[in-house]
């Protein structure tokens, strides 16, 4: 049930980085009757990148390969075949697929540290507050309610002090 789940989650993502190689393997199509197809394989690397940084590791993989069959298929001789006849074919199409599995895995790597950063951020601002909160506080009777609604808030938890005017914050 999760992994059916998590593929009908993941469909829109697997969708997006197949456009991605649709629309590079157009703009091959009018690239190599004008330029030849030399400079053809370069234009599934954005498709790659952009999958890689915007879904992650499946549909990056998914592009790679994706970018790999549409190349070899329209631009490789012979045409509208999968066959290679060329070593140099051949190695385009595994470098697109080594670029796919790197820049996935980089884009992975950033997408966590991003996490990271937003929750330390919030961390932050929430440490923040809460200073501004204590700092705003008059009594030390205030402090101690301040620090009970807080530490209940943070940690959904109840806290309990020792003065009698504040033990109804629970």
């Amino acid at each position: 049930l999760i992994s059916a789940l998590s593929q009908k989650q993941n469909a829109p993502a697997y969708a997006g980085a197949l456009a991605l190689v649709a629309v590079s393997t157009l703009i091959g199509l009018w690239i190599a009757p004008r330029w030849g197809t030399a400079p053809v394989d370069m234009v599934y690397l954005p498709a790659v990148l952009a999958s890689a940084a915007l879904w992650g590791l499946g549909p990056a993989l998914v592009a790679g390969a994706g970018s790999a069959l549409a190349y070899n298929f329209f631009f490789t001789e012979p045409i509208h075949t999968f066959r290679m006849n060329r070593v140099a074919d051949v190695v385009t199409v595994v470098v697109l697929l080594i670029v796919a599995l790197v820049t996935s895995r980089l884009a992975s790597a950033i997408r966590a540290q991003a996490r990271l950063a937003a929750s330390h951020a919030e961390r932050n601002a929430t440490i923040a507050g809460f200073a501004g909160q204590l700092l705003s506080c008059s009594s030390e009777s205030e402090i101690g309610r301040s620090a009970c609604i807080e530490l209940r808030r943070l940690f959904r938890c109840n806290a309990i002090g020792d003065d009698r005017q504040w033990l109804d914050c629970f």
